[in-house]
């Protein structure tokens, strides 16, 4: 956790990420400040990058039936150019939902969403497969979730 914040700035980080709706008025009175440094503060987190973007959080069950899919991927090229490109290309389909670089047998991690197994069956063939580099693919699929937290831990 970086030095620069302090425990108003912990307090507003852990009020927005439980409501990113909450006004600075309301923000001002969880944490018994005063509205003007609570607006300046917010910003300041905003402009410094501590807070990326406000967002709904979905219920995919209520939206979609579709299947989330793990799959981990070895390159069979470590040199910088090709985990870059690998993970360029990767990053910018939709599906993706999540890139990790990862440590151990595997280089990557994605979380993918896909409508169903013919589907993921094909984004692999079309999308992942002919990616150059792409050696070995293991892929987890979700059976069911306990938990998602977006929040992080302050």
């Amino acid at each position: 956790m970086s030095s620069h914040l302090d425990p108003t700035d912990l307090g507003i980080l852990n009020l927005l990420q439980e409501n990113g709706r909450l006004t600075n008025k309301e923000l001002a009175h969880h944490l018994n400040r005063t509205i003007s440094p609570i607006f300046d503060r917010r910003k300041r987190l905003e402009e410094m990058g501590y807070i990326k973007k406000y967002v709904a959080v979905l219920d995919r069950e209520k939206i979609t039936t579709s299947l989330i899919a793990f799959p981990q991927i070895a390159l069979t090229s470590h040199s910088e150019d090709a985990l870059a490109s690998f993970q360029k290309t990767v990053i910018s389909y939709p599906e993706i939902l999540e890139c990790y670089h990862i440590t151990g047998k595997y280089d990557f991690m994605l979380k993918i969403i896909i409508p169903d197994m013919h589907a993921y069956n094909a984004f692999l063939r079309q999308k992942i497969a002919p990616l150059d580099h792409v050696g070995n693919v293991h892929s987890s699929l979700v059976i069911s979730q306990a938990k998602a937290e977006i929040g992080l831990p302050l």
